[in-house]
């Protein structure tokens, strides 16, 4: 009987790289994504593999009703998921006054709201299946970034949310693991961002398919917190040591480059 991997913004970019990494391990995947050329993409890539099970969604899920829509299409395809990765989601750098007010709310939405609301919906079938939750933070979830506020905002949340609710599900014998990358290339977006911070980046900067098999091995371990690379362990310890008011100077420092960038106010993307 195969098992089922719910994989939110699995069409492109870290969310295409786990859940390939899922049919690599023999687990399905139903992905839910935006319907663009990135998700006929996918659709061919998984097709070349033969023994491959796997359902696409294309479903905007800022959208009202977009988990109704989500739980529906489940139901049709006779899915009872037993992990739920909870990838989609973007960020943006730069002044907070750059970026319109309309993409700080989708990013919020989509960071946050999203992945709450299909946990919360999705949580009678993980208790029966006994499963795990994969939710997507950051390396920066605990290092708050001057001019990427609202982005690690975001994270931060995504970070003590899953370990709160960790606890609480242990009851249910469900794991819950938060998957912390340092940067990742995904985008154009993701290129601009390793430009402006320079040579750190460049250090620390990583593909999805180099993380993937340590994120989906972590899952299914049951890790609490999943650090893939160990210049990253080392940064996020070294971040914890250093004192808070030096820490963001340093940061600001690091980051100062993105005063210098022009406003893309309407680039909203998931």
């Amino acid at each position: 009987m195969v098992s089922w991997a719910v994989v939110t913004g699995g069409s492109h970019g870290i969310g295409r790289a786990l859940a390939l990494e899922c049919i690599k391990r023999g687990i399905g995947v139903a992905i839910v994504a935006l319907p663009n050329k990135d998700l006929d993409h996918i659709i061919d890539e998984l097709s070349q593999y033969p023994r491959a099970h796997f359902r696409t969604l294309g479903c905007n899920l800022v959208e009202p009703g977009a988990v109704e829509t989500v739980l529906d299409w489940l139901a049709q395809e006779r899915i009872t998921p037993t992990y739920l990765i909870n990838n989609a989601g973007f960020g943006r750098g730069g002044l907070f006054e750059h970026t319109s007010w309309r993409e700080y709310h989708v990013m919020m939405q989509l960071n946050n709201q999203v992945m709450v609301d299909l946990t919360y919906a999705l949580l009678p079938q993980l208790k029966r299946t006994r499963g795990g939750i994969l939710n997507m933070s950051s390396m920066e979830a605990t290092l708050p970034l001057p001019y990427k506020t609202v982005y690690t905002g975001t994270k931060a949340f995504v970070y003590n949310y899953s370990l709160a609710l960790r606890e609480e599900f242990r009851y249910y014998d469900i794991g819950v693991s938060v998957l912390c990358p340092g940067p990742v290339i995904t985008n154009e977006d993701g290129l601009k961002r390793v430009a402006a911070m320079g040579n750190l980046a460049k250090i620390l900067v990583t593909m999805p398919e180099d993380i993937a098999p340590e994120a989906i091995g972590g899952m299914l371990a049951g890790k609490d917190v999943i650090r893939p690379g160990l210049l990253v362990k080392v940064l996020v310890t070294l971040g914890f040591l250093i004192p808070r008011r030096m820490k963001l100077r340093l940061l600001e420092k690091l980051f100062s480059k993105y005063r210098e960038e022009k406003p893309e106010l309407e680039a909203v993307e998931q």
